[in-house]
Protein backbone atom coordinates (compact mmCIF):
# COMPACT_ATOMS: atom_id res chain seq x y z
CA UNK A 1 0.00 0.00 0.00
CA UNK A 2 1.41 3.42 -0.92
CA UNK A 3 2.10 6.02 2.29
CA UNK A 4 -1.24 7.23 3.34
CA UNK A 5 -1.80 10.82 2.27
CA UNK A 6 -2.26 13.12 -0.54
CA UNK A 7 -1.32 16.23 -2.38
CA UNK A 8 2.16 17.86 -2.59
CA UNK A 9 3.41 16.15 1.09
CA UNK A 10 2.99 12.81 -0.56
CA UNK A 11 5.94 14.04 -3.29
CA UNK A 12 8.06 15.53 -0.16
CA UNK A 13 7.09 11.83 1.93
CA UNK A 14 8.15 10.05 -0.45
CA UNK A 15 11.44 12.05 -1.70
CA UNK A 16 12.36 11.67 1.62
CA UNK A 17 12.09 8.45 2.38
CA UNK A 18 13.80 7.41 -0.77
CA UNK A 19 16.45 10.18 -0.03
CA UNK A 20 17.36 7.72 2.83
CA UNK A 21 18.75 5.74 0.31
CA UNK A 22 21.61 8.57 0.17
CA UNK A 23 21.58 9.14 3.74
CA UNK A 24 22.73 5.42 4.26
CA UNK A 25 25.10 6.03 1.19
CA UNK A 26 26.91 9.35 2.81
CA UNK A 27 27.00 6.86 6.25
CA UNK A 28 28.50 4.04 4.64
CA UNK A 29 31.29 5.75 2.22
CA UNK A 30 32.04 8.39 4.65
CA UNK A 31 32.61 6.06 7.94
CA UNK A 32 36.04 4.96 6.00
CA UNK A 33 37.84 8.12 6.92
CA UNK A 34 37.59 7.86 10.79
CA UNK A 35 38.06 3.85 10.75
CA UNK A 36 41.83 4.47 9.45
CA UNK A 37 42.66 7.68 11.34
CA UNK A 38 41.82 5.18 14.63
CA UNK A 39 45.10 4.08 15.76
CA UNK A 40 43.18 1.02 17.61
CA UNK A 41 42.21 0.05 14.09
CA UNK A 42 45.40 0.05 12.70
CA UNK A 43 46.81 -1.80 15.69
CA UNK A 44 44.84 -4.44 15.41
CA UNK A 45 44.62 -5.16 12.07
CA UNK A 46 48.15 -4.02 10.95
CA UNK A 47 49.86 -5.01 14.40
CA UNK A 48 51.36 -1.32 14.24
CA UNK A 49 50.46 2.57 13.83
CA UNK A 50 53.24 3.41 11.72
CA UNK A 51 50.80 4.12 8.52
CA UNK A 52 53.95 3.72 6.21
CA UNK A 53 53.71 -0.15 7.03
CA UNK A 54 50.00 -0.20 5.37
CA UNK A 55 50.04 2.91 3.06
CA UNK A 56 48.82 0.35 -0.14
CA UNK A 57 46.06 -1.58 2.32
CA UNK A 58 44.94 1.83 2.76
CA UNK A 59 44.04 2.86 -0.93
CA UNK A 60 42.75 -0.38 -0.81
CA UNK A 61 40.42 0.02 2.08
CA UNK A 62 38.43 2.46 -0.33
CA UNK A 63 39.08 1.61 -3.40
CA UNK A 64 37.70 -2.01 -2.62
CA UNK A 65 34.63 -0.25 -1.42
CA UNK A 66 34.31 1.00 -4.91
CA UNK A 67 35.40 -1.59 -6.61
CA UNK A 68 31.95 -3.27 -4.90
CA UNK A 69 29.82 -0.06 -6.43
CA UNK A 70 31.21 -1.13 -9.85
CA UNK A 71 29.13 -4.43 -9.76
CA UNK A 72 26.37 -2.89 -7.63
CA UNK A 73 25.83 0.39 -10.13
CA UNK A 74 26.06 -2.06 -13.17
CA UNK A 75 23.79 -4.37 -11.95
CA UNK A 76 21.17 -2.59 -10.42
CA UNK A 77 19.98 -1.21 -14.03
CA UNK A 78 18.84 -4.54 -14.93
CA UNK A 79 17.50 -4.76 -11.63
CA UNK A 80 14.93 -1.76 -11.90
CA UNK A 81 13.80 -2.93 -15.53
CA UNK A 82 13.08 -6.45 -14.03
CA UNK A 83 11.49 -6.27 -10.91
CA UNK A 84 10.79 -2.12 -10.71
CA UNK A 85 11.99 0.93 -8.39
CA UNK A 86 10.63 0.40 -5.02
CA UNK A 87 12.02 -3.70 -4.85
CA UNK A 88 15.53 -3.00 -5.83
CA UNK A 89 15.59 -0.18 -3.16
CA UNK A 90 14.52 -2.91 -0.67
CA UNK A 91 16.99 -5.52 -1.98
CA UNK A 92 19.48 -3.06 -1.69
CA UNK A 93 19.50 -1.74 1.34
CA UNK A 94 19.23 -5.11 2.78
CA UNK A 95 22.77 -5.77 1.63
CA UNK A 96 23.92 -2.29 3.05
CA UNK A 97 22.98 -4.12 6.78
CA UNK A 98 24.62 -7.35 5.64
CA UNK A 99 27.67 -5.63 4.82
CA UNK A 100 27.85 -3.31 8.06
CA UNK A 101 27.57 -6.41 9.88
CA UNK A 102 30.57 -7.76 8.19
CA UNK A 103 32.67 -4.72 8.59
CA UNK A 104 31.47 -4.31 12.62
CA UNK A 105 32.75 -8.24 13.29
CA UNK A 106 35.48 -8.23 11.04
CA UNK A 107 38.83 -10.26 13.17
CA UNK A 108 41.24 -9.61 10.26
CA UNK A 109 42.10 -7.11 7.21
CA UNK A 110 40.61 -9.53 4.69
CA UNK A 111 37.27 -10.07 6.16
CA UNK A 112 37.08 -6.14 6.91
CA UNK A 113 37.55 -5.62 3.00
CA UNK A 114 35.06 -8.43 2.35
CA UNK A 115 32.58 -6.40 3.97
CA UNK A 116 33.35 -3.27 2.54
CA UNK A 117 32.87 -4.67 -0.96
CA UNK A 118 29.24 -6.28 -0.30
CA UNK A 119 28.36 -2.40 1.26
CA UNK A 120 29.77 -1.33 -2.11
CA UNK A 121 28.07 -3.34 -4.05
CA UNK A 122 24.59 -2.20 -2.13
CA UNK A 123 25.40 1.75 -2.09
CA UNK A 124 26.47 1.43 -5.57
CA UNK A 125 22.76 0.15 -6.11
CA UNK A 126 21.41 2.91 -4.05
CA UNK A 127 23.34 5.53 -5.80
CA UNK A 128 22.47 4.70 -8.92
CA UNK A 129 18.53 3.93 -8.12
CA UNK A 130 17.76 6.78 -5.49
CA UNK A 131 17.98 9.89 -8.32
CA UNK A 132 16.09 8.57 -11.00
CA UNK A 133 13.27 7.02 -8.52
CA UNK A 134 12.51 10.76 -7.05
CA UNK A 135 12.64 12.14 -10.24
CA UNK A 136 10.12 10.01 -11.57
CA UNK A 137 7.83 10.50 -8.61
CA UNK A 138 8.20 14.52 -8.56
CA UNK A 139 6.69 17.26 -10.61
CA UNK A 140 8.78 19.37 -13.03
CA UNK A 141 9.03 22.82 -11.10
CA UNK A 142 10.18 21.14 -7.73
CA UNK A 143 12.03 18.00 -9.52
CA UNK A 144 15.84 19.86 -8.27
CA UNK A 145 14.37 20.31 -5.15
CA UNK A 146 13.37 16.95 -4.60
CA UNK A 147 16.03 15.06 -6.00
CA UNK A 148 17.97 17.45 -4.39
CA UNK A 149 16.94 15.55 -1.21
CA UNK A 150 19.47 13.00 -1.67
CA UNK A 151 22.30 14.71 -2.11
CA UNK A 152 20.97 16.90 1.05
CA UNK A 153 20.74 13.05 2.95
CA UNK A 154 24.41 12.40 1.56
CA UNK A 155 25.52 15.71 2.72
CA UNK A 156 23.74 14.78 6.75
CA UNK A 157 25.26 10.94 5.92
CA UNK A 158 28.95 12.24 5.81
CA UNK A 159 28.47 14.89 8.77
CA UNK A 160 27.09 12.17 10.72
CA UNK A 161 29.89 9.55 9.71
CA UNK A 162 32.26 12.00 11.01
CA UNK A 163 31.08 12.95 14.21
CA UNK A 164 30.46 9.49 15.00
CA UNK A 165 34.13 8.60 14.34
CA UNK A 166 35.14 11.36 16.38
CA UNK A 167 33.02 10.16 19.22
CA UNK A 168 33.98 6.72 18.71
CA UNK A 169 37.46 8.21 20.01
CA UNK A 170 36.06 8.40 23.21
CA UNK A 171 35.57 4.34 23.67
CA UNK A 172 37.97 2.09 24.61
CA UNK A 173 40.40 -0.70 22.59
CA UNK A 174 38.79 -1.43 19.33
CA UNK A 175 35.18 -0.19 20.24
CA UNK A 176 36.66 2.93 19.07
CA UNK A 177 36.29 1.56 15.60
CA UNK A 178 33.45 -1.28 15.57
CA UNK A 179 30.73 0.86 17.37
CA UNK A 180 31.43 3.74 14.56
CA UNK A 181 31.08 0.82 11.87
CA UNK A 182 28.02 -0.73 13.58
CA UNK A 183 26.43 2.54 13.29
CA UNK A 184 25.89 2.17 9.54
CA UNK A 185 23.00 -0.43 10.50
CA UNK A 186 20.10 1.74 12.22
CA UNK A 187 19.31 3.51 9.16
CA UNK A 188 19.36 0.81 6.89
CA UNK A 189 16.70 -0.83 9.13
CA UNK A 190 14.35 1.91 9.00
CA UNK A 191 14.87 2.34 5.25
CA UNK A 192 13.68 -1.10 4.96
CA UNK A 193 10.55 -0.59 6.67
CA UNK A 194 9.39 2.16 4.99
CA UNK A 195 10.29 1.45 1.81
CA UNK A 196 7.27 -1.01 1.84
CA UNK A 197 4.89 1.97 1.91
CA UNK A 198 6.39 3.79 -1.35
CA UNK A 199 4.04 3.75 -4.65
CA UNK A 200 6.03 2.35 -7.50
CA UNK A 201 7.38 4.81 -9.93
CA UNK A 202 4.44 5.18 -12.65
CA UNK A 203 7.25 5.56 -15.56
CA UNK A 204 8.50 2.15 -14.61
CA UNK A 205 7.13 -0.12 -17.70
CA UNK A 206 8.77 -4.28 -18.00
CA UNK A 207 10.42 -4.02 -21.22
CA UNK A 208 9.29 -5.71 -24.24
CA UNK A 209 11.15 -8.61 -24.99
CA UNK A 210 11.73 -10.90 -27.82
CA UNK A 211 11.86 -14.63 -28.34
CA UNK A 212 12.03 -16.90 -30.82
CA UNK A 213 10.05 -19.79 -31.90
CA UNK A 214 10.97 -22.32 -34.24
CA UNK A 215 11.86 -20.22 -37.60
CA UNK A 216 9.59 -17.08 -36.99
CA UNK A 217 10.04 -14.26 -33.80
CA UNK A 218 7.58 -13.53 -31.74
CA UNK A 219 7.20 -10.34 -30.00
CA UNK A 220 6.05 -10.26 -26.71
CA UNK A 221 5.12 -7.36 -23.85
CA UNK A 222 4.97 -7.71 -20.31
CA UNK A 223 3.06 -4.17 -20.40
CA UNK A 224 -0.31 -4.76 -18.49
CA UNK A 225 -3.49 -3.10 -17.96
CA UNK A 226 -2.84 -3.26 -14.28
CA UNK A 227 0.93 -1.82 -14.59
CA UNK A 228 -1.57 1.38 -16.52
CA UNK A 229 -3.76 1.44 -13.99
CA UNK A 230 -1.09 1.15 -11.14
CA UNK A 231 0.54 4.21 -13.32
CA UNK A 232 -3.05 5.94 -13.40
CA UNK A 233 -3.26 5.90 -9.40
CA UNK A 234 -0.04 6.75 -8.45
CA UNK A 235 -0.51 10.04 -10.23
CA UNK A 236 -3.52 10.50 -9.46
CA UNK A 237 -2.38 10.26 -5.34
CA UNK A 238 1.11 12.56 -6.13
CA UNK A 239 0.09 15.25 -8.26
CA UNK A 240 -4.51 15.30 -8.30
CA UNK A 241 -4.48 18.32 -5.71
CA UNK A 242 -3.43 19.94 -8.78
CA UNK A 243 -6.19 20.12 -11.01
CA UNK A 244 -8.66 17.26 -12.31
CA UNK A 245 -7.44 17.04 -15.86
CA UNK A 246 -3.37 17.30 -14.82
CA UNK A 247 -2.91 13.81 -13.65
CA UNK A 248 -4.76 12.55 -16.90
CA UNK A 249 -2.56 14.68 -18.96
CA UNK A 250 0.59 13.54 -17.28
CA UNK A 251 -0.72 9.79 -17.91
CA UNK A 252 -1.24 10.91 -21.36
CA UNK A 253 2.13 12.49 -22.16
CA UNK A 254 4.08 9.26 -20.19
CA UNK A 255 2.37 6.85 -22.09
CA UNK A 256 2.96 8.47 -25.44
CA UNK A 257 6.17 8.94 -24.86
CA UNK A 258 7.07 5.22 -24.12
CA UNK A 259 4.88 4.34 -26.99
CA UNK A 260 6.94 6.67 -29.12
CA UNK A 261 10.20 5.55 -27.77
CA UNK A 262 9.28 1.74 -28.27
CA UNK A 263 8.03 2.37 -32.45
CA UNK A 264 11.05 4.20 -32.66
CA UNK A 265 13.49 1.94 -30.60
CA UNK A 266 16.12 0.29 -32.49
CA UNK A 267 17.69 -2.76 -30.56
CA UNK A 268 16.40 -4.90 -27.96
CA UNK A 269 19.84 -4.34 -25.83
CA UNK A 270 19.68 -1.47 -23.70
CA UNK A 271 22.92 -0.18 -23.81
CA UNK A 272 23.76 -0.61 -27.44
CA UNK A 273 21.00 1.70 -27.97
CA UNK A 274 22.07 3.97 -25.40
CA UNK A 275 25.35 4.02 -27.59
CA UNK A 276 23.75 4.61 -30.59
CA UNK A 277 24.01 7.42 -32.96
CA UNK A 278 20.57 9.30 -31.22
CA UNK A 279 21.35 8.96 -28.10
CA UNK A 280 25.07 9.12 -27.71
CA UNK A 281 25.33 12.84 -26.60
CA UNK A 282 22.55 11.98 -23.50
CA UNK A 283 25.57 9.29 -22.36
CA UNK A 284 28.27 10.92 -23.07
CA UNK A 285 27.04 13.65 -21.23
CA UNK A 286 26.30 11.31 -17.97
CA UNK A 287 29.54 9.48 -18.19
CA UNK A 288 31.15 13.13 -17.81
CA UNK A 289 29.06 14.58 -15.72
CA UNK A 290 28.97 11.76 -12.82
CA UNK A 291 32.97 11.68 -13.67
CA UNK A 292 33.67 14.79 -12.32
CA UNK A 293 31.99 14.07 -9.19
CA UNK A 294 35.47 12.00 -8.74
CA UNK A 295 37.64 14.24 -10.89
CA UNK A 296 36.93 17.99 -9.27
CA UNK A 297 38.92 16.63 -5.93
CA UNK A 298 35.98 16.05 -3.88
CA UNK A 299 36.18 12.33 -3.52
CA UNK A 300 39.98 12.70 -2.48
CA UNK A 301 39.79 15.52 -0.41
CA UNK A 302 36.33 13.53 1.81
CA UNK A 303 38.45 10.03 1.73
CA UNK A 304 41.51 11.82 2.37
CA UNK A 305 40.96 14.52 4.75
CA UNK A 306 42.59 13.04 7.46
CA UNK A 307 45.77 13.38 5.12
CA UNK A 308 45.65 16.81 4.02
CA UNK A 309 45.09 18.11 8.23
CA UNK A 310 48.58 15.95 8.96
CA UNK A 311 49.84 17.67 5.97
CA UNK A 312 48.91 21.27 7.13
CA UNK A 313 50.71 20.49 10.89
CA UNK A 314 47.59 19.13 12.62
CA UNK A 315 47.87 15.58 14.68
CA UNK A 316 45.48 12.93 16.67
CA UNK A 317 42.56 13.68 17.80
CA UNK A 318 42.63 16.97 16.06
CA UNK A 319 42.66 15.66 12.96
CA UNK A 320 38.82 13.85 13.98
CA UNK A 321 37.99 17.16 15.22
CA UNK A 322 38.18 19.06 11.86
CA UNK A 323 36.52 16.27 10.12
CA UNK A 324 33.52 16.49 12.04
CA UNK A 325 33.49 20.51 11.25
CA UNK A 326 34.34 19.58 8.00
CA UNK A 327 30.88 17.91 7.75
CA UNK A 328 28.70 20.45 8.42
CA UNK A 329 29.88 22.11 5.53
CA UNK A 330 28.43 19.87 2.88
CA UNK A 331 25.26 20.24 4.84
CA UNK A 332 24.80 24.17 4.72
CA UNK A 333 25.80 23.88 1.21
CA UNK A 334 23.20 21.72 0.23
CA UNK A 335 21.02 23.69 2.26
CA UNK A 336 21.86 26.62 0.30
CA UNK A 337 21.50 25.21 -2.91
CA UNK A 338 17.73 23.64 -1.49
CA UNK A 339 16.41 27.20 -0.68
CA UNK A 340 18.02 29.20 -3.57
CA UNK A 341 19.26 27.19 -6.38
CA UNK A 342 17.36 24.41 -7.47
CA UNK A 343 14.80 24.81 -9.71
CA UNK A 344 15.64 28.65 -9.50
CA UNK A 345 18.87 28.96 -11.43
CA UNK A 346 19.55 27.34 -14.86
CA UNK A 347 21.11 24.06 -14.51
CA UNK A 348 23.61 24.45 -16.62
CA UNK A 349 24.78 28.09 -15.41
CA UNK A 350 24.85 26.20 -11.71
CA UNK A 351 27.77 23.57 -13.04
CA UNK A 352 29.38 26.06 -15.07
CA UNK A 353 30.03 28.66 -12.39
CA UNK A 354 30.58 25.74 -9.91
CA UNK A 355 33.45 24.11 -12.03
CA UNK A 356 35.35 27.28 -12.36
CA UNK A 357 34.68 27.96 -9.04
CA UNK A 358 36.20 24.73 -6.76
CA UNK A 359 39.18 25.36 -9.22
CA UNK A 360 39.63 28.17 -8.12
CA UNK A 361 39.49 27.03 -4.52
CA UNK A 362 41.63 24.49 -4.76
CA UNK A 363 44.36 27.23 -6.66
CA UNK A 364 44.44 28.38 -2.96
CA UNK A 365 44.61 25.17 -1.50
CA UNK A 366 47.94 24.59 -3.12
CA UNK A 367 49.24 28.23 -2.41
CA UNK A 368 48.28 27.65 1.27
CA UNK A 369 49.97 23.41 1.17
CA UNK A 370 53.18 24.78 -0.69
CA UNK A 371 53.62 27.69 1.50
CA UNK A 372 52.62 26.12 5.13
CA UNK A 373 52.57 22.43 4.57
CA UNK A 374 55.02 21.92 7.70
CA UNK A 375 52.77 23.24 10.09
CA UNK A 376 54.95 26.03 11.44
CA UNK A 377 52.79 28.88 10.65
CA UNK A 378 49.89 28.25 12.28
CA UNK A 379 47.99 31.05 10.90
CA UNK A 380 48.80 29.77 7.51
CA UNK A 381 47.45 26.41 8.36
CA UNK A 382 44.39 27.37 9.31
CA UNK A 383 43.99 29.39 5.44
CA UNK A 384 44.69 26.19 4.33
CA UNK A 385 41.97 24.48 6.22
CA UNK A 386 39.82 27.13 5.32
CA UNK A 387 39.99 26.27 1.85
CA UNK A 388 38.89 22.93 2.35
CA UNK A 389 35.90 24.04 4.22
CA UNK A 390 34.71 26.44 1.17
CA UNK A 391 35.60 23.96 -0.96
CA UNK A 392 33.49 21.31 0.26
CA UNK A 393 30.80 23.89 0.93
CA UNK A 394 30.77 25.12 -2.53
CA UNK A 395 30.57 21.87 -3.79
CA UNK A 396 27.49 20.94 -2.43
CA UNK A 397 26.47 24.47 -3.23
CA UNK A 398 26.56 23.71 -6.79
CA UNK A 399 26.97 19.51 -7.29
CA UNK A 400 26.14 17.91 -4.55
CA UNK A 401 22.77 17.11 -6.05
CA UNK A 402 22.29 19.46 -9.47
CA UNK A 403 24.61 16.81 -11.13
CA UNK A 404 22.30 14.04 -9.82
CA UNK A 405 19.35 15.77 -11.59
CA UNK A 406 20.78 15.85 -14.85
CA UNK A 407 21.91 12.56 -15.17
CA UNK A 408 18.01 11.70 -13.72
CA UNK A 409 16.66 13.71 -16.43
CA UNK A 410 18.79 13.63 -19.78
CA UNK A 411 18.10 9.92 -20.62
CA UNK A 412 14.99 8.50 -22.08
CA UNK A 413 12.04 6.27 -19.93
CA UNK A 414 14.02 2.91 -21.59
CA UNK A 415 17.12 3.94 -21.25
CA UNK A 416 17.17 5.92 -17.83
CA UNK A 417 17.83 2.83 -15.58
CA UNK A 418 20.57 0.99 -17.75
CA UNK A 419 21.84 4.60 -18.62
CA UNK A 420 22.45 5.69 -14.95
CA UNK A 421 23.40 2.39 -14.25
CA UNK A 422 26.34 2.74 -16.56
CA UNK A 423 27.13 6.06 -15.47
CA UNK A 424 27.46 5.29 -11.94
CA UNK A 425 29.66 2.48 -13.29
CA UNK A 426 32.27 4.28 -15.11
CA UNK A 427 32.24 6.61 -12.25
CA UNK A 428 33.03 3.80 -9.85
CA UNK A 429 35.99 2.77 -12.14
CA UNK A 430 37.29 5.69 -11.80
CA UNK A 431 36.93 6.01 -7.91
CA UNK A 432 38.65 2.88 -7.63
CA UNK A 433 41.79 3.64 -9.69
CA UNK A 434 42.00 7.57 -8.36
CA UNK A 435 41.35 6.14 -4.83
CA UNK A 436 44.47 3.66 -5.25
CA UNK A 437 46.18 6.31 -6.59
CA UNK A 438 45.61 9.47 -4.36
CA UNK A 439 47.71 8.06 -0.99
CA UNK A 440 51.06 7.38 -3.88
CA UNK A 441 50.48 10.51 -5.47
CA UNK A 442 50.60 12.63 -2.20
CA UNK A 443 53.50 10.73 -0.56
CA UNK A 444 55.33 11.87 -3.71
CA UNK A 445 53.72 14.83 -4.77
CA UNK A 446 51.95 16.42 -2.19
CA UNK A 447 50.28 19.82 -2.79
CA UNK A 448 51.47 19.87 -6.58
CA UNK A 449 48.83 17.18 -7.00
CA UNK A 450 46.05 19.71 -6.87
CA UNK A 451 47.05 21.00 -10.65
CA UNK A 452 45.91 17.77 -11.48
CA UNK A 453 42.04 18.68 -10.54
CA UNK A 454 42.40 22.09 -11.04
CA UNK A 455 43.11 21.86 -15.09
CA UNK A 456 40.44 18.98 -15.02
CA UNK A 457 37.61 21.87 -12.94
CA UNK A 458 38.45 24.38 -15.71
CA UNK A 459 37.41 21.49 -18.78
CA UNK A 460 34.47 20.35 -17.08
CA UNK A 461 33.13 23.89 -17.03
CA UNK A 462 33.89 24.77 -20.82
CA UNK A 463 32.87 21.16 -21.93
CA UNK A 464 28.89 22.44 -19.68
CA UNK A 465 28.87 25.51 -21.27
CA UNK A 466 29.52 24.65 -24.78
CA UNK A 467 27.66 20.85 -24.71
CA UNK A 468 24.93 20.49 -22.19
CA UNK A 469 21.34 21.29 -22.86
CA UNK A 470 18.82 23.69 -20.68
CA UNK A 471 16.68 21.08 -18.80
CA UNK A 472 15.42 23.04 -15.13
CA UNK A 473 10.96 23.34 -15.28
CA UNK A 474 10.93 20.61 -18.26
CA UNK A 475 8.99 17.34 -18.18
CA UNK A 476 10.80 14.53 -18.70
CA UNK A 477 9.06 13.70 -21.38
CA UNK A 478 9.66 17.39 -22.61
CA UNK A 479 13.53 17.30 -22.40
CA UNK A 480 13.23 15.14 -24.99
CA UNK A 481 12.95 17.58 -27.51
CA UNK A 482 15.96 19.79 -26.21
CA UNK A 483 18.18 16.40 -27.72
CA UNK A 484 15.97 14.96 -30.47
CA UNK A 485 14.29 18.47 -31.95
CA UNK A 486 10.81 18.98 -32.47
CA UNK A 487 9.79 16.51 -34.15
CA UNK A 488 10.02 14.27 -30.90
CA UNK A 489 7.33 16.72 -29.30
CA UNK A 490 5.30 16.87 -32.14
CA UNK A 491 4.50 13.10 -32.12
CA UNK A 492 4.24 12.80 -28.37
CA UNK A 493 1.15 15.58 -28.96
CA UNK A 494 -0.16 13.79 -31.85
CA UNK A 495 -0.29 10.70 -29.41
CA UNK A 496 -1.54 12.38 -26.88
CA UNK A 497 -4.44 14.21 -28.53
CA UNK A 498 -5.86 10.69 -29.04
CA UNK A 499 -6.19 10.51 -25.04
CA UNK A 500 -8.80 12.79 -24.08
CA UNK A 501 -8.74 14.56 -20.80
CA UNK A 502 -12.01 14.28 -20.00
CA UNK A 503 -12.30 10.67 -20.12
CA UNK A 504 -12.48 8.28 -17.71
CA UNK A 505 -9.13 7.44 -16.23
CA UNK A 506 -10.08 3.46 -17.08
CA UNK A 507 -11.07 4.72 -20.28
CA UNK A 508 -8.00 6.22 -21.05
CA UNK A 509 -6.01 2.94 -20.18
CA UNK A 510 -8.36 0.54 -22.07
CA UNK A 511 -6.95 2.86 -25.25
CA UNK A 512 -3.52 3.11 -23.86
CA UNK A 513 -3.51 -1.29 -23.60
CA UNK A 514 -5.46 -1.37 -26.77
CA UNK A 515 -2.74 0.85 -28.64
CA UNK A 516 0.38 -1.21 -27.45
CA UNK A 517 -1.44 -4.62 -27.89
CA UNK A 518 -1.97 -3.23 -31.78
CA UNK A 519 2.07 -2.55 -32.28
CA UNK A 520 2.65 -5.83 -30.52
CA UNK A 521 0.36 -7.93 -33.16
CA UNK A 522 1.86 -5.71 -36.11
CA UNK A 523 5.38 -6.52 -34.82
CA UNK A 524 4.98 -10.42 -34.98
Amino acid sequence: MPIPTNGRWLNWACSVTIALGGLIYGIDTGIVSTTIAQKTFNLYMFGTTDKTKFTAFTGAMVSCYYAGQTIGSFGIGWMMDRLGRKWSLQICTFFTIVGSAVQTGSINIGMFLAGRVIAGIATGGLLTLVPPYIAELAPPETRARLVGMKGLLVAIGYLIANWIGYAGDYAVGDARWRIPLAMQIPMAILLMVLVVLLPESPRWRKSPYVSNSGSSTKRATVVSKDRYEEAQEVLNRLHGHRGDGFAGAEFAEISARFALEREQRQSRAVLREAFSRRYLRRTLLAIFILQMTKLSGSAIINNYQSLFYSGLGYKGRTVLLLAGVYGFMGVIGQIINLLFISDKWSRRLTVCLGSFTLAGFLALLTVMSALYGNGSNKDGAAAGIAFVFLFSLFYAVFFNSTVWVLVSEIFPQHIRAQGNSFAVFCTSITQIWLSQVTPLAFASLAWKFYFVFIALNCAGGLIYYFFLPETNQKTLEEIAEAFEGSSAKVLAEDTENGLDDGRDHKEQIARVVQVEETKSAGAR
